[in-house]
């Protein structure tokens, strides 16, 4: 059976409960690829987080998973809407690389370690656990999660493809 994939754009989430699919975000650089999953419903949701904080934001209608602090309340509610459990939610993320040498600027141009603290702030802030992360460095990624399985998959530049430990 071929696995269909569901293309997370920037700024989108997406939620799938159907075995034969997975949740993609291709070509993550600065950008956070996170994973919400529950394993009893089988229930997979991904947000393809673009910047840090929505207060940057120019009035427009942003896609609701654009800024980490929107993001993860937004798929969080999502999640619960489509019959998950919170407390069995398993959270997983990969991204946020610094794509530019950023050596002679501050840290507050390293939108990807920037990225990283906010998704982690604001997960703290819903009360979620982040169970594993793939994170930093200086190359892009691109991930993805079954929704049969709930398998974290990481596919870095030039290296081979990983999973992330989702205790199950």
């Amino acid at each position: 059976m071929s696995v269909k994939s569901i293309n997370v754009g920037m700024g989108e989430t997406k939620l799938s409960g159907l075995a034969g699919e997975q949740l993609v975000a291709p070509g993550l650089g600065s950008c956070i690829g996170l994973s919400m999953y529950e394993p009893d419903k089988k229930i997979a949701g991904m947000v393809h987080i673009v910047l840090p904080d929505s207060s940057i934001s120019s009035g427009d209608a942003p896609l609701p998973g654009k800024y980490a602090d929107t993001a993860i309340p937004g798929l969080l509610g999502k999640m619960l809407e489509f019959g998950a459990a919170r407390e069995k939610i398993i959270v997983m993320m990969a991204g946020g690389a610094q794509m530019f040498n950023l050596e002679k600027c501050s840290n507050i141009l390293n939108i990807g370690m920037r990225n990283v603290i906010a998704t982690k702030a604001a997960l703290s802030r819903e009360k979620l656990v982040l169970r594993a992360h793939n994170t930093g460095g200086v190359k892009g990624r691109t991930v993805r999660v079954e929704v049969k399985t709930g398998i974290f998959y990481i596919r870095s530049i030039g290296e081979p493809e990983i999973t992330l430990d989702n205790g199950l």
